[in-house]
């Protein structure tokens, strides 16, 4: 009894307490309002100036390492800053800006779809400007767009933060911290995407895949990686000059298991060697990624049309593994890129993946996706399985949650990637696909292609 008495004591104190504190709460006459501070660096890009490096990003404006403002001197200029916010309805924005040298000035324009608001600001250290308050009418990624109206010194000049306040920064935010700065060049490129294929139990020689981007998804400085394996992988890339001529390429690459960045650092009995390359291929030492061989082919592929890869895993029974890559065009040809030998590997195909990149820090406020179907895998005994499982993951990027522009699935009984340009869709990470089996076995003459 005296237990009992002790625990309704106890509730009703409990309770009470609740209701003081409830009752404080809604009686402060000053409550806290959030407000997040955003650095410019790493979620600010050029997206709009008056030459044709917009296509490149261009990188003589904002820094390409470390995102940082350095030569805003034009009114066609404009600078986009994105985050994601967790909430709708208002913010309030305020900068920490200068103009420059002391003594000069500047008037900029910050936008938000319809809404607008001009802020003068001055030259010397940096001060704190009140710019305007803004809606955004759902949670999501919110584009801030930023122009130079006029400026008395030679420069727009510097915002080194966005101030942001009031109830759509309430919720669950993402952006790039200050204290992930030092990361900024990596997390500007975007996330990378990727669909991780499920290997019947058998071992598996050949791994064929077709790959298709839609008109106008090959944005420059892109890597569509078709055919990954656990040594290297195989795919286009989206190159075009500052004229926007079309430069791409197909790349196939292997690794060296010797662990460096260093090309050089890798002892001679460790090295990739070529064993054979295609027509027009060059075949090289790569780094800065791990290091190894990488052999690739300037090749005018075109958004709109499938193209196709193939890759060939194959132990040689002395120690070494050796590994072909294949390229198929939009109308029936194959080339041969290379034959590589990775020493001390003795392995058939393992970890079957693609990936979607962009690397180029500049271009990743611009949307890009691939779909990838009919995905086939050949066994040492010359069978064909269907691939019709696939697991969705993202770099650490995605995974730390500063980038939330990722998405995958299964689209036309393909798998698709999409990534980059702060689109408001995302693809939990490790989420599973399943396309329907269609019965298309790839058919090709394997003499012919090592005839190549």
């Amino acid at each position: 009894m005296q237990n009992m008495k002790l625990n309704i004591l106890l509730a009703l104190l409990a309770i009470t307490g609740s209701a003081c504190a409830k009752d404080n709460s809604a009686q402060d006459p000053n409550p806290v309002v959030k407000s997040i501070s955003i650095p410019l660096r790493g979620n600010t890009f050029v997206t709009a100036c008056s030459t044709p490096l917009v296509e490149a990003g261009a990188p003589d404006i904002i820094d390409t390492w470390t995102g940082e403002i350095k030569n805003w001197d034009n009114q066609q200029t404009v600078l986009s800053f994105y985050c994601n916010l967790g909430k709708a309805g208002k913010f309030n924005l305020a900068i920490d800006a200068t103009s420059g040298a002391s003594g000069s000035c500047s008037t900029l324009e910050f936008s938000v779809g319809s809404q607008s608001y001009q802020v003068d600001i001055q030259g010397g250290s940096d001060k704190k400007y009140e710019v305007g308050s803004f809606t955004v009418n759902h949670p999501g990624y919110v584009k801030i767009d930023i122009r130079g109206i006029k400026k008395t010194g030679s420069q727009f000049g510097n915002i080194t933060n966005f101030i942001l306040s009031g109830p759509a920064v309430e919720g669950e935010n993402h952006f790039i911290p200050t204290d992930k700065l030092e990361d900024a060049y990596w997390y500007r490129r975007g996330p990378s995407v990727h669909m991780n294929y499920d290997l019947p139990a058998e071992d598996i020689e050949y791994f064929y895949n077709e790959a298709m981007i839609p008109e106008g998804q090959d944005i420059n400085n892109t890597y569509f990686m078709l055919t990954g394996f656990g040594e290297g992988y195989m795919g286009i890339q989206s190159i075009k000059d500052d004229d926007g001529k079309n430069e791409n390429k197909v790349l196939f690459s292997v690794w060296s298991p010797y662990d460096t960045d260093n090309p050089n650092d890798i002892p001679d009995e460790l090295h990739v060697k070529v064993l054979k390359t295609g027509k027009n291929v060059t075949a090289q030492n790569f780094g800065n990624e791990g290091s190894g061989k990488q052999s690739f082919m300037t090749y005018p592929w075109e958004a709109g049309k499938t193209y196709r890869t193939l890759v060939r895993v194959q132990p040689d029974g002395k120690g070494n593994t050796i590994y072909t890559g294949y390229f198929g065009d939009d109308q029936g040809n194959w080339y041969l890129l290379s034959q590589l030998q990775r020493p001390s590997t003795d392995t058939y195909y393992t970890r079957p993946h693609s990936f979607l990149e962009c690397f180029a820090p500049e271009t990743s406020y611009k949307t890009r996706s691939v779909k990838f179907k009919n995905q086939w895998v050949c066994d040492k005994n010359g069978k064909w399985h269907e691939i019709t499982d696939a697991t969705f993951t993202c770099d650490n990027t995605g995974i730390s949650g500063v980038r939330t522009d990722l998405f995958g699935g299964v689209e036309e009984n393909s798998f698709f990637l999409q990534n980059c340009g702060f689109f408001d869709e995302t693809t939990p990470y490790k989420s599973k696909f399943h396309r329907q089996p269609e019965g298309h076995a790839p058919h090709i003459d394997f003499n012919k292609l090592e005839n190549l």
